[in-house]
């Protein structure tokens, strides 16, 4: 596809050595996968959840959305712009669910556990925050807004757990697929390169916590490349041979799939 011929010009991943991951994560999850002079790709249908739809109080990467969400005895969260809450993006969706996931108030099942069964250990400012609605769900509080305020609370649900789970387990599938059909193992990998309108913003550590990314992987080996599809496209305008490199690689997938360009 046109976002994966794009991100491997940006990344000059076929120039790269040694097994080299490139992750390109948004509602369509690009993963390649460059190994011994060859390149192995797939796509995976992670869904709308890291663009921030289909979450309760998910919006775009726009002012006043909580782009970073930190425990650190008291909730901590920031928001693009500076601007009041409004909504949860994806990258503090990902810090969100880690620190909750650490806190022990999800559980490794993904359960968003209620007020009575969290654990005695987590902070009485985070306790607090766990709320049940209406319909007796769990809900864990991210903003309060001020009393008499038009805005409403910003809080993340079990169900917005659970659309991160697949959307995560979509992206990891496709990574395995690849390093088995490679027949290498995640230890093997000498970078992991992260593409994507708001890769440059996921914490590692939290992007691994959740099995976004592989926990094998040290910090050093992952690294933030930005918007790789739209930096490619840009090559692809601007230089004729780069153009030809897209398309060329385009037509050999292309091939390979009894398909025509």
């Amino acid at each position: 596809g046109g976002d994966t011929s794009a991100g491997i010009l940006a990344s000059r991943l076929a120039d790269l050595d040694g097994p080299t991951l490139f992750v390109d994560i948004g509602t369509n999850g690009e993963i390649v996968l460059a190994h011994e002079g060859k390149l192995l790709a797939a796509s995976t249908a992670a869904g709308p959840a890291f663009e921030g739809a289909r979450i309760s109080c998910g919006m775009r990467a726009a002012p006043g959305a909580i782009e970073k969400v930190l425990f650190d005895g008291e909730l901590r969260c920031s928001t693009i712009g500076g601007a009041a809450p409004a909504g949860l993006c994806g990258s503090g969706l990902i810090d969100a669910v880690a620190e909750l996931l650490r806190a022990g108030i999800v559980t490794p099942e993904g359960r968003l556990l209620p007020p009575a069964e969290v654990p005695a250990s987590v902070p009485t400012g985070l306790r607090q925050r766990v709320v049940l609605d209406d319909a007796g769900q769990s809900h864990f509080l991210l903003h309060r807004p001020p009393a008499g305020g038009k805005r409403k609370p910003v809080a993340l649900s079990w169900r917005d757990v659970r659309e991160l789970q697949l959307a995560t387990a979509a992206i990891r599938a496709g990574i395995a697929v690849l390093l088995r059909k490679a027949g290498v193992t995640t230890a093997d990998l000498k970078s992991v390169l992260v593409a994507g309108g708001f890769g440059s913003f996921i914490r590692r550590s939290n992007a691994q916590r959740i099995g976004l990314l592989p926990p094998e992987v040290d910090h050093s080996r992952i690294h933030y490349i930005g918007n790789s599809s739209l930096e490619g496209a840009r090559w692809a305008l601007l230089s004729v041979e780069a153009r030809r490199r897209g398309e060329d690689l385009a037509s050999v997938w292309a091939r390979q799939r009894g398909r025509r360009i």
